[in-house]
Protein backbone atom coordinates (compact mmCIF):
# COMPACT_ATOMS: atom_id res chain seq x y z
CA UNK A 1 0.00 0.00 0.00
CA UNK A 2 1.45 3.55 -1.14
CA UNK A 3 1.50 6.18 1.13
CA UNK A 4 2.97 8.80 -1.15
CA UNK A 5 0.18 9.09 -4.05
CA UNK A 6 -2.59 8.13 -1.71
CA UNK A 7 -4.53 6.04 -4.91
CA UNK A 8 -5.76 3.61 -2.05
CA UNK A 9 -7.91 6.11 -0.48
CA UNK A 10 -9.84 6.58 -3.81
CA UNK A 11 -13.66 5.95 -3.20
CA UNK A 12 -13.04 6.10 0.67
CA UNK A 13 -15.06 8.75 2.64
CA UNK A 14 -13.09 11.13 4.95
CA UNK A 15 -14.86 13.89 6.89
CA UNK A 16 -17.85 13.27 5.00
CA UNK A 17 -16.61 13.83 1.74
CA UNK A 18 -16.03 10.97 -0.70
CA UNK A 19 -12.77 10.97 -2.56
CA UNK A 20 -12.94 11.22 -6.21
CA UNK A 21 -9.82 11.49 -8.08
CA UNK A 22 -6.24 12.22 -6.75
CA UNK A 23 -5.27 16.10 -7.76
CA UNK A 24 -1.70 16.37 -6.45
CA UNK A 25 0.14 15.31 -4.13
CA UNK A 26 3.34 16.06 -1.88
CA UNK A 27 6.38 15.25 0.43
CA UNK A 28 3.97 14.87 3.33
CA UNK A 29 0.52 15.25 1.78
CA UNK A 30 -2.29 14.16 -1.25
CA UNK A 31 -5.40 16.47 -2.11
CA UNK A 32 -8.03 14.83 -3.83
CA UNK A 33 -10.74 16.13 -5.47
CA UNK A 34 -14.29 14.90 -3.05
CA UNK A 35 -18.39 14.90 -3.04
CA UNK A 36 -19.29 16.21 -0.05
CA UNK A 37 -23.26 15.81 0.62
CA UNK A 38 -24.09 17.97 3.45
CA UNK A 39 -24.04 20.69 1.65
CA UNK A 40 -23.95 19.01 -1.07
CA UNK A 41 -20.63 20.52 -3.25
CA UNK A 42 -17.33 19.69 -5.21
CA UNK A 43 -14.47 19.86 -2.73
CA UNK A 44 -10.99 19.52 -2.32
CA UNK A 45 -9.86 17.33 0.77
CA UNK A 46 -6.21 17.38 1.78
CA UNK A 47 -4.90 14.34 3.62
CA UNK A 48 -1.56 14.07 5.70
CA UNK A 49 0.83 11.10 3.81
CA UNK A 50 4.06 11.02 5.07
CA UNK A 51 6.32 9.07 2.67
CA UNK A 52 7.07 6.08 4.77
CA UNK A 53 11.09 6.88 3.95
CA UNK A 54 10.77 9.39 7.10
CA UNK A 55 11.66 9.27 10.47
CA UNK A 56 9.47 9.45 13.49
CA UNK A 57 11.08 13.07 14.48
CA UNK A 58 10.01 14.33 10.55
CA UNK A 59 6.92 12.76 10.59
CA UNK A 60 6.19 14.68 13.60
CA UNK A 61 7.57 18.02 12.58
CA UNK A 62 5.02 17.22 9.04
CA UNK A 63 2.56 16.33 11.21
CA UNK A 64 2.53 19.59 13.18
CA UNK A 65 2.67 21.90 9.95
CA UNK A 66 -0.13 20.28 8.23
CA UNK A 67 -2.09 20.67 11.81
CA UNK A 68 -0.96 24.50 11.75
CA UNK A 69 -1.85 25.15 8.27
CA UNK A 70 -5.32 24.29 9.49
CA UNK A 71 -5.24 26.56 12.25
CA UNK A 72 -3.51 29.67 10.65
CA UNK A 73 -5.83 29.54 7.33
CA UNK A 74 -9.16 28.60 9.83
CA UNK A 75 -8.61 32.11 11.45
CA UNK A 76 -8.29 34.49 8.59
CA UNK A 77 -11.08 35.65 6.42
CA UNK A 78 -10.01 37.50 3.13
CA UNK A 79 -11.31 36.83 -0.12
CA UNK A 80 -8.23 36.05 -1.63
CA UNK A 81 -7.28 32.86 1.04
CA UNK A 82 -8.21 30.11 0.19
CA UNK A 83 -10.33 29.37 3.20
CA UNK A 84 -11.22 26.52 5.09
CA UNK A 85 -14.44 24.72 5.28
CA UNK A 86 -13.43 21.70 7.92
CA UNK A 87 -10.46 20.12 9.31
CA UNK A 88 -10.07 17.01 12.32
CA UNK A 89 -8.84 13.50 11.82
CA UNK A 90 -10.45 10.19 10.80
CA UNK A 91 -8.87 7.10 11.58
CA UNK A 92 -5.82 8.75 12.59
CA UNK A 93 -5.64 10.11 9.44
CA UNK A 94 -5.46 14.13 9.13
CA UNK A 95 -7.45 16.03 6.78
CA UNK A 96 -8.55 19.37 5.57
CA UNK A 97 -11.77 20.45 3.51
CA UNK A 98 -11.52 23.19 1.11
CA UNK A 99 -13.09 24.90 -1.49
CA UNK A 100 -12.63 23.62 -5.14
CA UNK A 101 -10.31 25.37 -7.56
CA UNK A 102 -11.11 24.25 -11.41
CA UNK A 103 -8.54 27.10 -12.15
CA UNK A 104 -5.38 25.27 -10.62
CA UNK A 105 -2.28 27.05 -9.78
CA UNK A 106 -0.99 30.45 -11.21
CA UNK A 107 2.50 28.81 -11.62
CA UNK A 108 0.50 26.32 -13.70
CA UNK A 109 -1.40 28.79 -15.79
CA UNK A 110 2.19 31.06 -15.82
CA UNK A 111 4.14 28.18 -17.96
CA UNK A 112 0.90 27.58 -20.04
CA UNK A 113 0.83 31.64 -20.82
CA UNK A 114 4.78 32.37 -20.85
CA UNK A 115 5.25 35.58 -20.30
CA UNK A 116 2.55 37.71 -18.61
CA UNK A 117 1.45 41.41 -19.61
CA UNK A 118 2.07 44.16 -17.10
CA UNK A 119 -1.49 44.51 -16.45
CA UNK A 120 -2.38 40.65 -16.05
CA UNK A 121 0.85 40.37 -13.81
CA UNK A 122 -0.60 44.01 -11.61
CA UNK A 123 -4.18 41.80 -11.48
CA UNK A 124 -2.39 39.06 -9.64
CA UNK A 125 0.30 40.88 -7.67
CA UNK A 126 -2.89 42.98 -6.46
CA UNK A 127 -4.96 40.34 -5.20
CA UNK A 128 -1.68 38.39 -3.30
CA UNK A 129 -0.36 41.91 -1.81
CA UNK A 130 -3.89 42.45 -0.12
CA UNK A 131 -4.19 39.39 1.28
CA UNK A 132 -0.68 39.45 2.71
CA UNK A 133 -1.39 42.85 4.13
CA UNK A 134 -4.41 40.91 5.62
CA UNK A 135 -2.74 38.22 6.69
CA UNK A 136 0.59 40.14 8.37
CA UNK A 137 -2.25 42.57 9.85
CA UNK A 138 -3.42 39.37 11.82
CA UNK A 139 0.00 38.31 13.17
CA UNK A 140 0.71 35.76 10.52
CA UNK A 141 3.49 35.71 7.91
CA UNK A 142 2.89 33.21 5.09
CA UNK A 143 6.57 31.90 4.81
CA UNK A 144 6.11 30.24 1.11
CA UNK A 145 4.43 32.99 -1.49
CA UNK A 146 5.03 31.27 -4.98
CA UNK A 147 2.72 30.74 -7.86
CA UNK A 148 2.53 27.05 -6.98
CA UNK A 149 1.36 28.21 -3.66
CA UNK A 150 -1.90 30.70 -5.12
CA UNK A 151 -4.83 28.87 -7.09
CA UNK A 152 -6.89 30.03 -9.51
CA UNK A 153 -11.15 30.20 -9.56
CA UNK A 154 -12.92 29.79 -12.95
CA UNK A 155 -12.94 33.71 -13.08
CA UNK A 156 -9.53 34.05 -12.75
CA UNK A 157 -9.53 35.82 -9.02
CA UNK A 158 -6.09 33.95 -7.28
CA UNK A 159 -6.29 32.72 -3.66
CA UNK A 160 -3.23 32.26 -1.71
CA UNK A 161 -2.94 28.66 -0.08
CA UNK A 162 -0.80 26.63 1.84
CA UNK A 163 -0.02 28.26 5.10
CA UNK A 164 1.91 25.28 6.77
CA UNK A 165 5.32 26.62 7.39
CA UNK A 166 3.45 30.18 8.31
CA UNK A 167 5.34 31.93 11.22
CA UNK A 168 2.75 33.54 13.64
CA UNK A 169 3.90 36.86 15.59
CA UNK A 170 1.08 37.56 17.49
CA UNK A 171 1.45 37.61 21.06
CA UNK A 172 1.32 34.66 23.48
CA UNK A 173 -2.80 33.71 24.25
CA UNK A 174 -4.38 35.12 21.74
CA UNK A 175 -5.78 33.84 18.65
CA UNK A 176 -4.63 35.64 15.28
CA UNK A 177 -8.05 37.45 14.75
CA UNK A 178 -7.32 38.92 18.59
CA UNK A 179 -3.64 39.31 17.45
CA UNK A 180 -2.75 42.65 16.08
CA UNK A 181 0.99 42.46 15.80
CA UNK A 182 2.30 43.25 12.25
CA UNK A 183 5.12 42.49 10.42
CA UNK A 184 6.87 44.83 10.95
CA UNK A 185 6.48 44.91 14.54
CA UNK A 186 6.94 41.38 16.56
CA UNK A 187 9.02 39.32 14.48
CA UNK A 188 8.58 35.09 14.69
CA UNK A 189 11.22 33.09 15.55
CA UNK A 190 12.93 31.10 12.65
CA UNK A 191 12.54 27.28 12.67
CA UNK A 192 15.14 25.14 14.09
CA UNK A 193 14.72 23.42 10.36
CA UNK A 194 14.99 25.58 7.28
CA UNK A 195 11.58 25.48 5.26
CA UNK A 196 10.47 27.07 2.34
CA UNK A 197 10.82 27.16 -1.27
CA UNK A 198 14.60 27.75 -2.36
CA UNK A 199 13.29 29.57 -5.34
CA UNK A 200 10.95 31.91 -3.61
CA UNK A 201 12.80 32.03 -0.34
CA UNK A 202 13.97 35.55 1.18
CA UNK A 203 17.60 36.10 2.41
CA UNK A 204 16.88 36.44 5.97
CA UNK A 205 14.92 33.35 5.93
CA UNK A 206 17.44 31.23 4.02
CA UNK A 207 19.69 32.67 7.02
CA UNK A 208 17.83 30.94 9.33
CA UNK A 209 16.99 35.06 11.08
CA UNK A 210 13.77 36.47 12.72
CA UNK A 211 10.62 36.63 10.42
CA UNK A 212 8.17 39.34 9.54
CA UNK A 213 5.59 40.54 6.79
CA UNK A 214 8.61 41.68 4.70
CA UNK A 215 10.09 38.49 3.89
CA UNK A 216 6.65 38.03 2.22
CA UNK A 217 7.21 41.07 0.29
CA UNK A 218 10.61 39.81 -0.69
CA UNK A 219 8.70 36.42 -2.14
CA UNK A 220 6.24 38.34 -3.69
CA UNK A 221 9.05 40.15 -5.58
CA UNK A 222 10.36 37.14 -6.73
CA UNK A 223 6.93 35.90 -8.04
CA UNK A 224 6.56 38.78 -9.71
CA UNK A 225 9.61 38.69 -11.83
CA UNK A 226 8.58 35.31 -13.10
CA UNK A 227 5.28 36.05 -13.94
CA UNK A 228 7.18 38.94 -16.18
CA UNK A 229 10.04 37.51 -17.15
CA UNK A 230 8.61 33.98 -17.71
CA UNK A 231 12.02 32.54 -15.79
CA UNK A 232 13.30 32.93 -12.12
CA UNK A 233 16.30 35.42 -11.29
CA UNK A 234 18.12 32.97 -9.77
CA UNK A 235 19.61 29.20 -10.62
CA UNK A 236 21.83 26.78 -10.02
CA UNK A 237 22.25 22.75 -9.27
CA UNK A 238 21.10 22.49 -5.62
CA UNK A 239 19.08 24.52 -3.22
CA UNK A 240 21.50 25.59 -1.20
CA UNK A 241 23.73 27.60 -3.98
CA UNK A 242 20.10 29.06 -4.72
CA UNK A 243 19.39 29.94 -1.12
CA UNK A 244 23.52 31.76 -1.31
CA UNK A 245 22.31 33.35 -4.45
CA UNK A 246 19.19 35.01 -3.19
CA UNK A 247 21.52 36.43 0.19
CA UNK A 248 24.61 37.96 -1.56
CA UNK A 249 23.97 38.31 -5.51
CA UNK A 250 21.44 41.00 -7.14
CA UNK A 251 19.10 39.82 -9.16
CA UNK A 252 19.61 40.52 -13.04
CA UNK A 253 17.75 43.61 -14.67
CA UNK A 254 14.29 42.69 -15.70
CA UNK A 255 14.65 45.55 -18.60
CA UNK A 256 17.36 43.08 -20.18
CA UNK A 257 14.57 40.19 -20.30
CA UNK A 258 11.65 41.88 -22.45
CA UNK A 259 12.01 45.32 -23.87
CA UNK A 260 8.51 46.70 -22.39
CA UNK A 261 10.04 46.91 -19.31
CA UNK A 262 10.97 50.53 -18.02
CA UNK A 263 13.74 51.45 -15.20
CA UNK A 264 11.42 52.67 -13.27
CA UNK A 265 9.55 48.93 -13.37
CA UNK A 266 12.91 47.51 -13.07
CA UNK A 267 13.59 49.50 -9.58
CA UNK A 268 9.74 48.75 -8.24
CA UNK A 269 11.00 45.54 -8.31
CA UNK A 270 14.57 45.74 -7.06
CA UNK A 271 13.26 47.82 -4.10
CA UNK A 272 11.44 44.52 -3.26
CA UNK A 273 14.07 42.34 -4.07
CA UNK A 274 16.66 44.15 -1.52
CA UNK A 275 18.42 41.98 0.19
CA UNK A 276 17.42 44.08 3.55
CA UNK A 277 14.24 44.26 5.13
CA UNK A 278 14.79 47.80 6.25
CA UNK A 279 15.42 48.29 2.27
CA UNK A 280 11.88 47.05 1.05
CA UNK A 281 8.52 48.05 0.80
CA UNK A 282 7.44 48.10 4.35
CA UNK A 283 4.22 46.29 2.74
CA UNK A 284 2.49 44.16 -0.13
CA UNK A 285 0.42 46.94 -0.71
CA UNK A 286 3.10 49.67 -0.92
CA UNK A 287 4.38 47.15 -3.70
CA UNK A 288 1.61 46.89 -5.18
CA UNK A 289 0.78 50.50 -5.59
CA UNK A 290 4.71 51.95 -6.73
CA UNK A 291 4.31 48.64 -9.65
CA UNK A 292 1.20 49.82 -10.62
CA UNK A 293 2.40 53.65 -11.12
CA UNK A 294 5.74 52.76 -12.46
CA UNK A 295 3.40 50.45 -15.05
CA UNK A 296 1.13 53.42 -15.77
CA UNK A 297 -1.76 51.64 -14.85
CA UNK A 298 -2.93 53.60 -12.25
CA UNK A 299 -3.27 57.60 -12.43
CA UNK A 300 -1.76 59.01 -9.63
CA UNK A 301 -4.34 61.60 -9.56
CA UNK A 302 -7.06 58.85 -8.15
CA UNK A 303 -4.56 58.13 -5.16
CA UNK A 304 -4.91 59.85 -1.42
CA UNK A 305 -2.24 62.87 -1.41
CA UNK A 306 -0.57 60.94 1.83
CA UNK A 307 0.06 57.57 -0.01
CA UNK A 308 1.80 59.44 -2.73
CA UNK A 309 4.02 61.20 -0.45
CA UNK A 310 4.94 57.70 1.11
CA UNK A 311 9.08 57.71 0.62
CA UNK A 312 8.91 54.09 0.32
CA UNK A 313 6.89 54.57 -3.11
CA UNK A 314 8.32 58.24 -3.87
CA UNK A 315 12.11 56.52 -3.67
CA UNK A 316 11.49 53.83 -6.02
CA UNK A 317 9.82 55.83 -8.69
CA UNK A 318 12.47 58.82 -8.70
CA UNK A 319 13.98 58.92 -11.31
CA UNK A 320 18.44 57.93 -10.78
CA UNK A 321 20.55 60.81 -11.08
CA UNK A 322 24.30 60.30 -12.46
CA UNK A 323 26.70 62.03 -10.46
CA UNK A 324 28.84 63.86 -12.54
CA UNK A 325 32.21 62.69 -11.80
CA UNK A 326 30.59 59.13 -13.26
CA UNK A 327 30.86 60.62 -16.65
CA UNK A 328 34.18 61.16 -17.45
CA UNK A 329 35.92 58.55 -18.94
CA UNK A 330 39.76 57.62 -18.43
CA UNK A 331 40.25 54.39 -20.02
CA UNK A 332 38.49 52.34 -22.81
CA UNK A 333 36.41 48.95 -21.95
CA UNK A 334 35.55 47.16 -24.80
CA UNK A 335 33.07 44.96 -22.51
CA UNK A 336 30.70 46.04 -21.06
CA UNK A 337 28.96 43.82 -18.10
CA UNK A 338 25.35 43.60 -17.29
CA UNK A 339 25.74 45.39 -13.93
CA UNK A 340 25.49 48.74 -16.07
CA UNK A 341 21.99 47.99 -16.59
CA UNK A 342 20.97 47.17 -13.03
CA UNK A 343 21.83 49.19 -9.60
CA UNK A 344 25.03 48.10 -7.63
CA UNK A 345 25.63 50.95 -5.09
CA UNK A 346 22.03 51.61 -4.01
CA UNK A 347 18.89 49.43 -4.79
CA UNK A 348 16.69 52.61 -5.31
CA UNK A 349 18.09 55.30 -7.23
CA UNK A 350 20.79 54.28 -10.16
CA UNK A 351 19.78 54.11 -13.62
CA UNK A 352 19.93 50.86 -15.59
CA UNK A 353 23.18 51.63 -17.13
CA UNK A 354 26.21 52.97 -15.55
CA UNK A 355 28.90 55.07 -17.30
CA UNK A 356 32.39 53.85 -17.40
CA UNK A 357 33.61 54.69 -13.82
CA UNK A 358 31.30 52.23 -12.37
CA UNK A 359 31.89 50.00 -15.35
CA UNK A 360 35.90 49.95 -14.12
CA UNK A 361 34.73 49.22 -10.98
CA UNK A 362 32.57 46.51 -11.25
CA UNK A 363 35.11 44.56 -14.12
CA UNK A 364 37.69 44.63 -11.31
CA UNK A 365 35.69 43.54 -8.25
CA UNK A 366 34.37 40.59 -11.05
CA UNK A 367 37.69 39.59 -11.34
CA UNK A 368 38.51 39.74 -7.81
CA UNK A 369 36.01 37.54 -7.48
CA UNK A 370 37.05 34.83 -9.69
CA UNK A 371 33.78 35.38 -12.12
CA UNK A 372 35.80 36.23 -15.01
CA UNK A 373 33.09 35.90 -17.52
CA UNK A 374 33.21 38.80 -19.17
CA UNK A 375 36.71 39.62 -20.22
CA UNK A 376 38.57 43.35 -21.32
CA UNK A 377 39.51 43.77 -24.44
CA UNK A 378 43.32 43.28 -25.11
CA UNK A 379 45.13 46.50 -25.13
CA UNK A 380 46.57 47.68 -28.33
CA UNK A 381 49.81 49.93 -29.17
CA UNK A 382 48.32 53.58 -28.95
CA UNK A 383 45.35 52.07 -28.18
CA UNK A 384 44.99 55.95 -26.47
CA UNK A 385 44.91 57.33 -30.43
CA UNK A 386 41.57 57.22 -32.11
CA UNK A 387 41.70 57.37 -36.01
CA UNK A 388 38.99 57.34 -38.43
CA UNK A 389 39.42 54.79 -40.90
CA UNK A 390 40.51 55.91 -44.24
CA UNK A 391 37.47 53.95 -45.97
CA UNK A 392 35.77 55.92 -49.25
CA UNK A 393 32.13 55.75 -50.38
CA UNK A 394 30.86 53.64 -52.14
CA UNK A 395 34.06 51.14 -51.92
CA UNK A 396 33.92 47.23 -52.74
CA UNK A 397 32.35 45.74 -49.71
CA UNK A 398 34.94 43.67 -47.41
CA UNK A 399 34.58 41.71 -44.16
CA UNK A 400 35.31 43.55 -41.57
CA UNK A 401 35.60 40.63 -39.08
CA UNK A 402 39.02 39.92 -41.54
CA UNK A 403 40.45 42.96 -40.25
CA UNK A 404 41.15 40.82 -36.74
CA UNK A 405 43.60 42.58 -34.94
CA UNK A 406 41.09 45.61 -34.51
CA UNK A 407 38.73 43.15 -32.34
CA UNK A 408 39.46 42.18 -28.68
CA UNK A 409 40.52 38.23 -28.49
CA UNK A 410 40.48 36.26 -25.02
CA UNK A 411 39.28 32.81 -23.76
CA UNK A 412 35.35 34.05 -24.54
CA UNK A 413 36.41 36.33 -27.69
CA UNK A 414 38.31 34.34 -30.21
CA UNK A 415 37.99 33.62 -34.01
CA UNK A 416 37.60 30.65 -35.60
CA UNK A 417 38.25 30.43 -39.19
CA UNK A 418 36.37 32.94 -40.54
CA UNK A 419 34.03 33.48 -37.49
CA UNK A 420 34.46 35.78 -34.49
CA UNK A 421 33.06 34.01 -31.55
CA UNK A 422 31.91 35.97 -28.52
CA UNK A 423 31.04 33.69 -25.57
CA UNK A 424 28.80 34.60 -22.29
CA UNK A 425 29.57 32.42 -19.58
CA UNK A 426 27.72 34.49 -17.08
CA UNK A 427 23.75 34.63 -17.11
CA UNK A 428 24.29 38.36 -15.60
CA UNK A 429 26.78 39.92 -17.69
CA UNK A 430 26.47 41.23 -21.16
CA UNK A 431 29.34 40.75 -23.34
CA UNK A 432 30.76 43.69 -25.81
CA UNK A 433 32.90 43.91 -27.87
CA UNK A 434 33.86 46.68 -30.35
CA UNK A 435 35.63 47.57 -33.60
CA UNK A 436 38.21 49.34 -31.73
CA UNK A 437 39.61 52.69 -33.92
CA UNK A 438 37.15 52.75 -37.26
CA UNK A 439 34.52 55.28 -36.98
CA UNK A 440 31.06 55.85 -38.87
CA UNK A 441 28.29 58.26 -39.29
CA UNK A 442 26.06 57.00 -42.20
CA UNK A 443 26.26 53.83 -43.33
CA UNK A 444 24.96 50.29 -44.40
CA UNK A 445 25.99 47.02 -42.61
CA UNK A 446 24.86 43.40 -42.85
CA UNK A 447 25.91 40.92 -40.61
CA UNK A 448 25.26 37.48 -40.47
CA UNK A 449 24.94 35.52 -36.54
CA UNK A 450 24.45 31.65 -35.29
CA UNK A 451 23.96 30.77 -31.71
CA UNK A 452 26.43 28.03 -30.82
CA UNK A 453 24.18 27.76 -27.75
CA UNK A 454 21.97 29.61 -25.43
CA UNK A 455 19.69 29.00 -22.50
CA UNK A 456 16.20 30.08 -24.64
CA UNK A 457 14.89 31.66 -21.71
CA UNK A 458 13.86 34.88 -22.89
CA UNK A 459 17.22 36.55 -22.44
CA UNK A 460 19.31 35.30 -25.11
CA UNK A 461 20.06 38.76 -26.73
CA UNK A 462 22.07 39.68 -29.40
CA UNK A 463 22.63 42.22 -31.83
CA UNK A 464 24.66 44.83 -33.15
CA UNK A 465 25.71 48.04 -30.85
CA UNK A 466 26.70 51.17 -33.25
CA UNK A 467 27.65 55.11 -32.93
CA UNK A 468 29.04 54.22 -30.07
CA UNK A 469 31.76 56.53 -27.99
CA UNK A 470 34.23 54.62 -27.70
CA UNK A 471 34.10 54.50 -23.87
CA UNK A 472 30.83 53.08 -24.14
CA UNK A 473 29.11 55.89 -22.41
CA UNK A 474 26.31 56.29 -25.35
CA UNK A 475 24.90 54.14 -28.10
CA UNK A 476 22.43 52.62 -30.46
CA UNK A 477 22.44 48.97 -30.32
CA UNK A 478 19.25 46.68 -32.34
CA UNK A 479 19.12 43.42 -31.19
CA UNK A 480 16.92 40.04 -31.55
CA UNK A 481 16.14 37.42 -29.15
CA UNK A 482 15.88 33.61 -29.50
CA UNK A 483 12.66 33.79 -27.67
CA UNK A 484 9.37 31.74 -28.94
CA UNK A 485 8.76 32.86 -32.40
CA UNK A 486 11.57 35.84 -31.70
CA UNK A 487 11.10 39.80 -31.18
CA UNK A 488 13.51 42.58 -31.77
CA UNK A 489 14.45 45.80 -30.35
CA UNK A 490 16.01 49.24 -30.57
CA UNK A 491 17.52 50.99 -27.80
CA UNK A 492 19.66 54.48 -27.56
CA UNK A 493 21.41 55.08 -23.96
CA UNK A 494 22.91 57.80 -23.40
CA UNK A 495 22.98 57.96 -19.47
CA UNK A 496 19.48 56.14 -19.49
CA UNK A 497 17.69 53.60 -21.64
CA UNK A 498 15.47 54.71 -24.15
CA UNK A 499 13.65 52.20 -26.08
CA UNK A 500 12.88 53.35 -29.91
CA UNK A 501 11.33 50.55 -31.16
CA UNK A 502 10.30 46.49 -30.33
CA UNK A 503 8.07 43.92 -31.54
CA UNK A 504 8.03 40.55 -33.64
CA UNK A 505 10.57 39.20 -35.99
CA UNK A 506 8.69 36.55 -37.65
CA UNK A 507 11.57 36.05 -40.01
CA UNK A 508 14.47 34.98 -37.25
CA UNK A 509 14.86 31.89 -37.36
CA UNK A 510 15.31 31.04 -33.46
CA UNK A 511 16.61 27.15 -33.06
CA UNK A 512 19.94 26.80 -31.67
CA UNK A 513 22.50 25.94 -34.63
CA UNK A 514 20.61 28.42 -37.23
CA UNK A 515 21.53 31.45 -38.66
CA UNK A 516 20.39 35.07 -39.14
CA UNK A 517 21.64 38.30 -40.64
CA UNK A 518 21.29 41.42 -39.51
CA UNK A 519 21.04 44.66 -41.76
CA UNK A 520 21.49 47.74 -40.28
CA UNK A 521 20.57 51.33 -42.23
CA UNK A 522 22.14 54.77 -40.67
CA UNK A 523 21.35 57.90 -42.41
CA UNK A 524 21.18 61.36 -40.41
CA UNK A 525 18.67 60.57 -37.50
CA UNK A 526 16.93 58.07 -39.32
CA UNK A 527 17.27 53.79 -39.00
CA UNK A 528 15.80 51.22 -41.13
CA UNK A 529 16.50 47.04 -39.78
CA UNK A 530 16.12 44.01 -41.73
CA UNK A 531 16.59 40.63 -40.47
CA UNK A 532 17.44 37.60 -42.99
CA UNK A 533 16.80 40.31 -46.14
CA UNK A 534 13.33 41.45 -45.11
CA UNK A 535 12.65 44.49 -43.59
CA UNK A 536 11.72 44.56 -39.30
CA UNK A 537 9.14 47.76 -38.72
CA UNK A 538 9.35 50.78 -40.11
CA UNK A 539 12.05 53.38 -40.20
CA UNK A 540 12.58 55.03 -36.77
CA UNK A 541 13.34 58.66 -36.70
CA UNK A 542 15.32 59.45 -33.71
CA UNK A 543 14.60 63.08 -33.03
CA UNK A 544 16.00 63.53 -29.43
CA UNK A 545 18.51 66.15 -28.42
CA UNK A 546 20.17 63.49 -27.22
CA UNK A 547 20.76 61.38 -31.03
CA UNK A 548 24.28 60.09 -32.24
CA UNK A 549 25.67 60.97 -35.34
CA UNK A 550 28.35 58.63 -35.37
CA UNK A 551 30.77 56.37 -33.52
CA UNK A 552 31.86 52.89 -33.19
CA UNK A 553 30.46 49.62 -34.38
CA UNK A 554 30.25 46.96 -32.29
CA UNK A 555 29.13 43.16 -31.60
CA UNK A 556 27.61 41.89 -28.27
CA UNK A 557 25.71 38.75 -26.40
CA UNK A 558 24.03 38.62 -23.29
CA UNK A 559 22.98 35.96 -20.50
CA UNK A 560 24.95 32.37 -21.13
CA UNK A 561 25.08 32.23 -24.72
CA UNK A 562 27.89 31.58 -27.54
CA UNK A 563 26.90 33.78 -30.73
CA UNK A 564 29.61 33.19 -34.04
CA UNK A 565 29.54 36.49 -36.32
CA UNK A 566 30.87 36.70 -39.91
CA UNK A 567 30.27 38.13 -42.97
CA UNK A 568 30.48 41.80 -41.63
CA UNK A 569 30.13 43.85 -44.17
CA UNK A 570 30.11 47.47 -44.25
CA UNK A 571 29.37 50.20 -46.16
CA UNK A 572 29.44 53.85 -45.64
CA UNK A 573 27.40 56.16 -47.01
CA UNK A 574 27.05 59.68 -48.36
Amino acid sequence: MTTIRGQHLIGKTVGGCVLESLLGYGGSSAVFLARQHDPERQVAVKVFLPRSTLDGKMRKDFYIRFLREAEAASELDHPNILPIYSYGEQDDLPYIIMPYMPGGTLYEYARKRGRLSLKESCWYLEQIASALDYAHAHGCVHCDVKPANILLDSDGRALLTDFGIAHITRPEGTTLVEGQATGQGQGAQAPELLMGTPDYISPEQALGHKLDGRSDVYSLGIMLFFLLAGTLPFRADNTIAIALLHVHEPPPSLCMLRADITPAIDRVVRKALAKSPDERFQSAGQFCTAFALAAGLLDPARLPPELLKDVQIEEALAEPQVEPELLAAPAVVQVRPLQTRRPVLSSLNLPRLFAVGVLLLLLTVGAALGMGAITSRLTHAGANVQTTRSTGIGQALVDDLANSSDWPTSSTFFFTGKQYHIENKSTQNVALALYAAHQYSNFRLSVTMTEVHGSHDSADYYGVVFRSAADQSRYYVFEVVSWGSGDYAFWRFDGKWNLLASGPAPSLHTATGASNTIGVEAVGNTFSFTINHRPVGASVIDSSRHAMTSGEIGLYVEENSEIAFSRLYITILP
